[in-house]
């Protein structure tokens, strides 16, 4: 997603860091990114039933009052539009212009942000149940993800959740998710998102395989992605016992993680910080 363009070290691609130190013009690569990621202006916001039904499994939100969700590097808008639909409190940041208009459009004025440090998200601060990132954090350099994390659960209230989903850095079969977009710059394994998220003083709940969902999207698909789960499994266990000591290590081509801001904060052995 986009917010490589928010978050990026000095480059010939660069836009903005995470903190503003650095703000450099790429005129063209916006539209170039969009154009070639497919991103049609009259489908932004839509979704399907097999969306749905990986979005509600994935992050586990529910329609309550007490949902307010941030989503962030929303791309073309399928999940904004599956929480708009179900009545939750969403909010979004994306830096390209373009997107943010479209999503304006879609959540109405003061809930589309071209930054994740922009001050109009400032009030909200502490108060988010949920902060989503799909396909994000490769496009963030290794040195911004801590920075980047503590952002996040500055926004989190406590006990509130992030989910992020990225290209399995444990897996040979996320390699083609990693190399295939020439905007990705970080790898990330199940070991060193944990360590990055312990430094922004987030809890790891999980570092696991995306959701499948096999109830609710056809009988024959349902059966097909069940026995696609249980071989999976028995080819981790296989893959673990001859090579890892028996640990599972996920085959799947991405991973998610659900980090979780502690319910009160204390200091963080490893950095200090509070």
């Amino acid at each position: 997603m986009l917010l490589y363009y928010i978050l990026s070290v000095p480059n010939r691609y660069s836009m903005i860091t995470l903190r503003g130190v650095v703000s450099v013009s790429t005129a063209g690569f916006n539209s170039d990114y969009v154009t070639w990621k497919n991103w049609e202006a009259d489908q932004f916001g839509r979704f399907s039933l097999l969306d749905a039904r990986y979005f509600a499994l994935e992050t586990g939100i529910r329609a309550v009052p007490q949902a307010r969700v941030l989503e962030i590097g929303f791309g073309n808008g399928a999940f904004l539009g599956w929480l708009h639909n179900q009545g939750i409190e969403v909010y979004a940041v994306e830096a390209n212009p373009a997107l943010v208009a479209q999503a304006t459009r879609l959540l109405g004025g003061g809930r589309a942000f071209a930054a994740l440090e922009a001050a109009e998200l400032t009030p909200f601060a502490g108060t988010f149940s949920h902060v989503i990132a799909f396909d994000v954090m490769e496009h963030v350099p290794l040195e911004n993800v801590v920075p980047m994390l503590t952002r996040i659960r500055e926004l989190l209230r406590p006990g509130g959740r992030c989910v992020l989903r990225f290209p399995n850095g444990d897996s040979p079969f996320g390699r083609i998710n990693q190399h295939g977009d020439p905007t990705h710059v970080t790898t990330l394994g199940a070991e060193r998102i944990a360590f990055l998220a312990r430094r922004a003083v987030l809890e790891v709940q999980a570092v696991r395989a995306p959701a499948l969902p096999c109830h609710g999207v056809g009988l024959l698909r349902g059966a097909r992605r069940l026995g696609i789960l249980v071989s999976r499994g028995i080819i981790e266990r296989v893959v673990g016992t001859l090579y890892f000591g028996g640990r599972r290590i996920p085959m799947d081509p991405n991973y998610t993680a659900v980090l979780r801001r502690p319910e009160a904060l204390g200091v963080d052995r490893a950095t200090g910080a509070a």
